[in-house]
């Protein structure tokens, strides 16, 4: 008898370190729907293979929900229980409809946030908070989706990609109040993400190069691959004062001074975008007194334009260049090819290449989300 009570204890402490352990593949499911929702935020979804990607995810969230209820009592788990309701909103939002991809992960969540070890009155709270935090997101994003879209109809007559492959377009007429609109639609083709059951488009950078009133009937769309060293020519012949605006790592790369400070004293200095965004400035006892603040010093570029106005400095922005100014050797150092696509809508020049690199058209600092 001795022998079997001295056993219980060492068995029951094994047990414990086992789920302590199997616990900790418990967030790799929250993980799963954080990477979902982030996909539904900046990305549209095309489900390539329903079947697949069904059974697959099928199986994967029945050895979650295993590992899970197995290990409802431990904290990792409680937390993914938490987790995983309110993570999984933007894309149930975004996403809507595409059951075979979100009835896995919901019914997975819903089920483990019943079954965990959290306390009755702790699910009672949390509970009635996922139920609003749902119920405003739905209202949100109907409001977004219904009250605030245009009472318009658009029909994409028109799609296509560049040469290279850099670029998709669409055409797309409108129908409105008036005498409706034709718009010709630039994307980047080359940040989408494929995963052979499911392709994730990129959203909220697309480029509208041709907008015109009204609907036009025909739309001839060509594209052209073209040098850069001619397209260079091209500009300059139709005009000396074409300007470019530069980020500040382009800048930086090519070593030009981004920023003009011009102090009270009248003295004038130019900096580099790492100078600038590093520079403080120090504020005398009468410059604190004039600001309103306790602070002895701030930095340059968090100075809104009334503190600049007040301490008598004035920022000069460099960036904005003439194109004239770059050789070809800074457009190559600065990522232009030397040869890429032009596109023409009804025989005239809409894109090219050389400019979107140049304006980051599609650098994804620049991604703009709506839910429209």
């Amino acid at each position: 008898m001795a022998t079997t009570a001295a056993r219980q204890p060492v068995e029951r402490n094994w047990e414990k370190w086992v789920k302590l352990g199997v616990s900790l593949l418990s967030p790799l499911y929250s993980v799963i729907i954080l990477w979902f929702s982030y996909h539904s935020i900046f990305y549209e979804m095309t489900v390539l293979n329903p079947k697949s990607i069904c059974v697959i995810l099928s199986a994967v969230s029945v050895i979650a929900l295993v590992i899970m209820l197995y290990t409802r009592k431990q904290v990792l788990t409680i937390l993914s229980s938490l987790v995983m309701l309110p993570a999984l909103l933007p894309a149930v939002m975004m996403y809507f409809g595409e059951w075979h991809v979100l009835i896995p992960m919901l019914v997975v969540s819903l089920i483990v946030f019943f079954f965990s070890g959290l306390g009755e009155t702790a699910k009672t709270v949390f509970g009635t908070i996922f139920v609003l935090l749902y119920l405003l997101g739905s209202l949100v994003y109907f409001l977004f989706t219904t009250l605030f879209a245009p009472s318009t109809v658009s029909t994409t007559v028109e799609t296509g990609v560049s040469p290279s492959g850099a670029y998709r377009y669409e055409v797309v007429n409108t129908v409105d109040s008036s005498d409706g609109s034709t718009a010709v639609i630039i994307e980047s083709n080359t940040l989408d993400k494929n995963y052979d059951m499911l392709l994730f488009q990129i959203r909220g950078l697309t480029r509208t190069v041709v907008q015109a009133r009204p609907l036009q009937q025909t739309t001839v769309i060509d594209w052209q691959t073209e040098k850069r060293s001619d397209i260079t020519a091209q500009i300059s012949s139709i005009s000396k004062d074409v300007t470019a605006t530069l980020s500040d790592a382009q800048m930086e790369l090519l070593g030009l001074p981004a920023y003009e400070v011009t102090y009270g004293s009248g003295q004038t200095v130019t900096m580099s975008p790492a100078e600038y965004h590093a520079y403080t400035v120090q504020l005398s006892a009468a410059d604190m007194a004039a600001l309103e603040t306790d602070k002895d010093t701030y930095a340059l570029d968090s100075l809104s334009e009334r503190a600049l106005k007040t301490l008598g400095i004035t920022v000069n922005d460099l960036r904005t260049i003439p194109l004239s100014q770059l050789t070809d050797a800074d457009l190559a150092a600065l990522g232009i090819p030397e040869e890429g696509d032009v596109m023409y809508c009804n025989g005239k020049v809409v894109f090219r290449y050389y400019i979107a690199i140049l304006e980051e058209y599609f650098d994804l600092s620049k991604q703009e989300i709506g839910f429209v």
